[in-house]
């Protein structure tokens, strides 16, 4: 999997780095290129990234949607398949949420669902405060809720504990159809809040927006801007004394330390 960061409008055009090129090229001398290599996803939240990338390769184009919804656009998702099989969306988007009690299930998923788009969700964590209460601070709980609540079919997911998820995908009661035991059943959206008091209730929360083609639909990445290389220092400038030396920064760009674990309802 290739997580591809979000900045290459500002690197092409204020820095004069064209990062796709570069990153075609790293994959190709890498190898990744040839038929029965490792399969390569690329994942951006710009479309026209991966409009680049449909021109000058074939592998596997994620979008990414950012915002928290609770539908999509006809025109959005038409647009999303365009340029990518696969779309990546946040947990709240797939099920609502108030004061971290479940309330519902939204149409993001069966809308991309009946695109034939993959769906992958992401993040999951295993710290209980990442989790909604629904799941008891059980990061297994979590993980088979959303992979087999009713209606939805999710793909995948992406998570920080790959080990978590690794021993969720070896579990034998999985394998067991109608026998599978009632406790790895889906936690029921809503089940947890109905039983909250009326004098208790939380505030009613306004129901999340949909995707719309203006959030999915962006310009072409300008052209990669020429940057004149800086002057080198003059031959008789003198060395600095002391602790007087000059300081070097460097700078890594990380887009997610998540693992991205695609095939747990296939395996």
């Amino acid at each position: 999997m290739i997580y591809f960061f979000q900045n290459a409008v500002y690197l092409d055009e204020k820095q004069g780095l064209n990062v796709i090129d570069a990153v075609i090229n790293a994959l190709s001398e890498a190898g990744y290129d040839k038929q029965g290599s490792q399969k390569v996803y690329i994942q951006s939240t710009d479309s026209s990234v991966l409009l680049k990338f449909k021109e000058k390769t074939s592998y596997e184009l994620v979008y990414k949607i950012d915002e928290t919804v609770g539908d999509a656009d006809n025109a959005a998702v038409e647009d999303i398949k365009k340029f990518a099989s696969a779309v990546i969306v946040n947990k709240n988007s797939v099920f609502s949420k108030n004061n971290e009690f479940l309330t519902s299930t939204t149409k993001t998923v069966p809308k991309l669902n009946a695109a034939n788009l993959s769906v992958f969700v992401e993040t999951f964590s295993n710290e209980f405060v990442s989790q909604a209460w629904d799941f008891f601070s059980d990061a297994t709980v979590e993980i088979n809720s959303y992979l087999n609540a009713d209606g939805l079919k999710i793909d995948g997911i992406i998570t920080d504990f790959p080990k978590t998820a690794d021993r969720y995908r070896r579990n034998k009661c999985l394998n067991l159809g109608d026998k599978r035991p009632t406790y790895m059943a889906p936690v029921q959206p809503g089940g947890l809040f109905s039983l909250i008091t009326t004098d208790f209730l939380p505030p009613a929360q306004a129901p999340l927006p949909p995707l719309t083609k203006s959030e999915v639909a962006v310009p072409p990445l300008p052209p990669v801007a020429k940057i004149a290389p800086v002057s080198s220092p003059r031959s008789g400038t003198p060395a600095p004394q002391g602790n007087a030396q000059p300081k070097v920064a460097v700078c890594f760009f990380f887009s997610s330390l998540a693992v991205f674990i695609a095939s747990l309802l296939l395996l």
